[in-house]
């Protein structure tokens, strides 16, 4: 797929629906555990009515894509793309079926996951069914799009925005994921309580000790790296300004940890919910706030180290605490440490 549709059709896309997808991975990854999405697989294919909810809802969600994307072409800088309409309908089709399957992807992969349990109770009429929907939904789409850019496009209808008030600060990273990193966000947060759910999985069978989800915790934090720099890049260059506006350390701090706790917010109400679910004080109060310490440690290392030296830095830190949880220190320690090396490196004024 070229750079041009991924920026025109798959990030405006993925940017309108963060909302759902976030919570989607919320219900998805935090209030369900691996054994629970095995047993809804299970009950979709031998119970026809539930089952159903599966190709409507693909249906539903396609539309809402054919729909989406017809709206995006009637915006003025998109009136370039009218034009595609006089390829040839292979190359154009080929364009479009790239734009459905990024823009589906997400979905078609957990219909794969689920596609395995048909197969083990040999439900082939309901696979047939399923897959027929999408093959459906996918030829629909290239279809209905090339006779949609065949036609005179309206102009677009301005809407003003619903918030009207003065966002607070601690959000504007957040938002700039939104806007211009949607997919890095989903990936990252994804990812993340893909792997948060391995660790408790295993811990749950009894062969490990509260090491094992220290360490967990460990890994998941370097899992934000990319988002971490995405941080730092923002402060740089759009931000930059800020430098020279007067600012208190508690207000910096404010700031910094408000915007870290929001990006965290998938992986904190998991590591909440399964440390309730553990009747353990400690995990409820230990867990989130070894994620967040370690991932503020990586932001001050962000902050003091060139970009060419970062990783050496990153790989020695994670070491230094893997030997540390390795050998049962309190986790108060690395949370502490980790303040404050990070509230060291936010007090210059040089610092936003």
């Amino acid at each position: 797929m070229s750079e041009l549709n991924i920026k025109s059709f798959v990030i405006p896309f993925y940017r309108s629906l963060l909302g759902f997808w976030i919570l989607v991975l919320v219900f998805g990854g935090v209030f369900m555990e691996l054994k629970q999405h095995i047993l809804l697989g299970r009950f979709l294919f031998t119970h026809a009515l539930p089952f159903a909810i599966l190709p409507i809802g693909f249906l539903l969600y396609s539309g809402f894509h054919l729909r989406y994307q017809q709206l995006l072409l009637r915006r003025r800088e998109y009136h370039i793309f009218h034009q595609t309409a006089l390829l040839p309908f292979s190359s154009f089709g080929k364009d479009w079926t790239s734009i459905f399957l990024a823009n589906h992807a997400l979905l078609i992969a957990y219909l794969a996951f689920l596609s395995f349990f048909g197969v083990e109770k040999s439900a082939w009429v309901q696979l047939a069914i399923l897959w027929l929907t999408i093959a459906i939904s996918w030829f629909s789409t290239v279809k209905l799009m090339h006779r949609h850019l065949a036609k005179p496009l309206k102009e677009a209808v301005l809407l003003r925005p619903r918030w009207k008030k003065p966002l607070p600060r601690f959000s504007w990273f957040v938002l700039e994921l939104r806007q211009n990193r949607p997919i890095l966000l989903l990936l990252t947060k994804g990812l993340s309580l893909l792997l948060l759910n391995g660790f408790f999985l295993l811990f749950h069978s009894g062969s490990y000790d509260h090491r094992w989800l220290e360490f967990g915790i460990l890994s998941v934090a370097f899992f934000q790296i990319p988002l971490l720099l995405e941080k730092n890049e923002f402060e740089n260059s759009r931000l930059d300004w800020f430098k020279s506006l007067p600012s208190t350390f508690s207000q910096k701090l404010f700031v910094h940890l408000g915007s870290i706790i929001l990006v965290l917010f998938p992986e904190l109400l998991f590591l909440l919910w399964n440390g309730v679910r553990l009747s353990g004080e400690a995990f409820f109060i230990s867990l989130p706030l070894m994620l967040i310490s370690f991932v503020i440690a990586l932001l001050g290392l962000i902050y003091n180290r060139p970009a060419d030296s970062f990783f050496q830095f990153a790989f020695g830190s994670f070491m230094l605490f893997f030997l540390v949880i390795l050998f049962g220190v309190p986790w108060i320690i690395p949370v502490v440490a980790s303040s404050i090396f990070f509230a060291f490196q936010v007090k210059s004024p040089f610092q936003i």
